[in-house]
């Protein structure tokens, strides 16, 4: 399906094929099949959810056992003494826990097994078995992968075919949204990774995008956006005319009425002290942050929309490194720019950001990884694909465009 179907805040460029093209190549080719699968996303992570997806419709259903909800079960104390509980070999049986299949005793062995899960679906790993657990694990698993399997391999299919900057090493930059990660690849291997927080589930939700980083802004100037003037600055300036004042925010007003709010450089500004600029239509970048304590949840879905980075000083080290290997960038060199004026570092080469959202993927062990579905994309996606009789789901949808105009408003008197 074209990603415009799905929501109006995704957009990745246009890779169209020729039709005509795949049935000449198909009808020549000594191997027919080879060819028409060619044409699938030639990215490793694709492929992995592909040999998944073979390996899930292979399976066989068997027996469903239902746990029972029930009390809390966890080690207690320091001696992380096993609590007692009827329910414990069917969850052994479930999770495959092959050691002391009948025993009753929530011992290390469950509770790590129950970890492993946990991580694996999205949930807090804990090791700690309640009745929200409980619910994951009786759910109806295999079809429930397949099918996230199928909406994230059609979201592999929206990008581009070559994700990063061939004169820099194929080098790119590459945020799962659901994961919450952000990560650098460069030569075909993963260089760095760190935390990301991004925008919260509906109007501040993180978009799906490629685009490509330009420069980076040290010491940036926020200039607010209309959206949060309008829904959150407005209406404090009218209960205390001096709330933006007492922010460190400075107001503007021009003569045609039309207001502007930004924070000057420094420690306090939102933020924080480095932004990575890669412009797009939706006015959304990555950047440092002052609330360093949100990188600690596990799930970091606080912003308006833009992606605050954990260490942007390694992150900006990292990308500068790669486009401009003769200065030596590092984070001491990056820290030491830290002041109260403006400086853009420009890249000779940009280097591509990839905005994905990736619910499935096989980690570095071959494990099948799931993460929550935080913005609801996964269950647009398979609604549209379960009721495509008769809809044209490759037909690009025309969608209003954002509106980011500056507001206007009778301000209050201080």
């Amino acid at each position: 399906m074209h990603w415009s179907q799905v929501s109006a805040d995704i957009q990745y460029p246009e890779h169209p094929v020729d039709p005509n093209e795949v049935l000449a190549n198909i009808s020549t080719a000594k191997d027919a099949s080879a060819a028409l699968q060619a044409y699938n996303p030639p990215q490793k992570l694709y492929k992995e959810l592909r040999a998944k997806l073979a390996e899930l419709r292979g399976q066989s259903e068997g027996p469903v056992t239902m746990i029972p909800e029930g009390p809390t079960l966890k080690l207690v104390g320091k001696n992380a003494v096993a609590m007692d509980d009827p329910r414990v070999p069917q969850l052994r049986a479930k999770l495959g826990v092959t050691e002391n299949p009948d025993d009753t005793h929530y011992d290390a062995a469950v509770a790590a097994a129950v970890r492993k899960f946990q991580a694996q679906n999205g949930l807090h790993a804990d090791g700690i078995l309640g009745n929200r657990t409980i619910q994951a694990i009786n759910s109806p698993k295999r079809d429930r992968e397949i099918d996230t399997i199928i909406v994230n391999m059609e979201r592999w299919r929206w990008l581009p075919r070559q994700l990063g900057a061939p004169s820099l090493g194929n080098a790119y930059a590459i945020l799962n949204i659901p994961d919450f990660t952000l990560k650098v690849m460069h030569n075909g291997a993963e260089v760095w990774k760190t935390r990301v927080v991004v925008g919260k589930p509906g109007k501040h939700a993180t978009p799906l995008l490629t685009e490509t980083m330009k420069y980076i802004t040290v010491n940036p100037t926020w200039n607010v956006p209309p959206s949060i003037i309008n829904n959150e600055y407005l209406p404090a300036l009218q209960q205390d005319p001096t709330v933006l004042e007492r922010m460190g925010l400075k107001l503007e007003q021009s003569r045609d009425g039309t207001i502007h709010i930004s924070q000057p450089p420094g420690e306090r500004n939102a933020l924080g002290r480095i932004r990575f600029n890669f412009p797009n239509k939706f006015l959304v970048y990555q950047h440092d942050t002052p609330d360093k304590n949100l990188f600690s949840r596990d799930v970091r879905a606080f912003s308006h929309g833009c992606m605050r980075v954990q260490n942007p000083d390694q992150y900006a080290a990292i990308l500068l490194n790669i486009a401009m290997p003769n200065e030596h960038y590092t984070p001491e060199k990056i820290r030491a720019m830290y002041g109260n004026s403006e400086r853009n570092i420009n890249f000779p080469t940009p280097i591509p950001v990839n905005l994905t959202y990736q619910t499935a993927f096989v980690d570095g062990t071959g494990h099948l990884q799931i993460r929550r579905d935080i913005y609801g994309r996964d269950a647009a996606m398979q609604a549209l694909l379960r009721n495509a009789k008769n809809k044209n789901l490759e037909a690009v949808v025309a969608h209003a465009q954002p509106n980011y105009s500056r507001p206007r408003a009778q301000l209050p008197v201080a």
